[in-house]
């Protein structure tokens, strides 16, 4: 009998399915049509589904209510946070320096490189073969001027878990040294890609902003949030309103806000149980790839220094873009890099950064699986890349 395999989705880094739960919580909300800045009674219903969303988000990384805002994605939360702080300093105090990692997303690469019209020198920092930075050599590029550093939690193409505990250690230590009427060193972390995998208690990690985004975790598209801890002094980017701590200007999104609060909360659920078990299905799954095609190359970290749902690989001779969509056809959803940039024919930046050779430069594929990812769909993915390997591979 013939039937239709079901697909499988392979490419969560880029957007999950919204869960049920999520879901359920979206639907419900979208009688709530009053403005939460107005005084009626359908107003103060939305106020307070708002007010609610954001407690439930505060509770899930270990923040207050009122450090958090809303946003309309992670790429927005990242330029809140970059010209929120930088700007108006860069405008009080003249030239100014930041860091951050050559290997960071281009929504805080792009920021940065934007405010040098207005006198920001910034560090993209290099990173070694794994994404991970050497810290003691991270200590020596701070200069007396450096006011802002920005590193990713979860790197989005080869998931290296960065050490941020230890750099928020070493900026505590830089900021002793300055004194209380130094200039301030603020920690920013994108940590879109952590929720579902690594618990987040945001005073335990010492950031002083952090980026979320409710379609990284089973969450609706069109809304991100950003933790800005009490005394930050950040001003508004979006102007035109009083909404988010004037802030961010604009009626709030109460449906899309309540479903990401729900994702979040599931999210910090079971982190550990959900992170062991996808662990698993992708060590499978790499043994499976280097089992059927051994030439099979493991980009960036170790799976110690790896996020459990993350594998990049290169398989010499077969064009990443070209696996992506022999893939498929298959039937797996899978990547070449982040889907900001698609559509990029230069080789990721990431990878790039990370040393790999030119002529495997463009061969990388990411692979990100989903919670409910399983070994039977591990064999599948690997049978479909032996397939379009073997179809599509040149002689190297």
């Amino acid at each position: 009998m013939w039937f239709r395999k079901e697909r499988i989705y392979a490419d969560a880094a880029a957007a999950t399915p919204i869960s049920a739960h999520a879901k359920e919580e979206l639907v419900r909300l979208l009688d709530v049509y009053g403005n939460a800045g107005a005084l009626h009674k359908e107003a103060v219903a939305a106020k307070d589904e708002m007010e609610a969303a954001r407690t439930t988000i505060a509770e899930s990384i270990g923040a207050h209510a009122d450090e958090i805002i809303f946003s309309a994605s992670g790429t927005e939360s990242n330029n809140i946070a970059i010209n929120g702080v930088l700007r108006p300093m860069l405008q009080k105090l003249g030239p100014l320096h930041a860091i951050t990692l050559a290997i960071e997303h281009q929504s805080v690469l792009e920021p940065l490189r934007a405010l040098k019209a207005e006198g920001l020198s910034t560090t993209e920092f290099g990173v070694d073969a794994e994404g991970l930075p050497s810290l003691k050599e991270l200590k020596e590029v701070i200069t007396d001027t450096t006011v802002f550093i920005s590193v990713q939690m979860v790197n989005s193409e080869v998931g290296t878990v960065e050490p941020i505990q230890e750099i928020a250690k070493l900026i505590r230590h830089v900021r002793k040294e300055r004194g209380e009427n130094g200039l301030p060193l603020y920690f920013h972390t994108d940590a879109s890609q952590a929720p579902m995998w690594l618990p987040l208690r945001v005073e335990k990690l010492g950031v002083d902003l952090l980026t979320l985004d409710a379609q990284k975790v089973q969450g609706p598209k069109g809304i991100g949030a950003l933790y800005i801890k009490r005394r930050t002094d950040i001003s508004p980017v979006i102007r035109g309103g009083v909404q988010e701590r004037g802030l961010r200007g604009g009626t709030p999104n109460t449906p899309l806000a309540g479903s990401f609060a729900a994702a979040m909360k599931d999210a910090a659920n079971g982190v550990e149980a959900r992170a062991a078990h996808t662990a698993e299905v992708r060590d499978f799954l790499f043994a499976e790839l280097k089992k059927k095609i051994p030439d099979t190359i493991l980009n960036g970290p170790t799976f110690k220094d790896r996020v459990a749902n993350n594998l990049n690989i290169s398989i010499p001779g077969l064009d990443g873009e070209m696996a992506v969509l022999g893939m498929d056809a298959e039937g797996v959803a899978v990547s070449t890099r982040s889907a900001c940039n698609t559509g990029d024919e230069s080789p990721s930046h990431v990878i790039q950064a990370l040393g790999v050779p030119k002529h495997l430069s463009k061969t990388a594929v990411r692979i990100t699986l989903l919670p409910t990812a399983t070994k039977r769909d591990a064999s599948r993915i690997a049978a479909a890349f032996q397939k379009i390997a073997k179809r599509y591979k040149s002689v190297v």
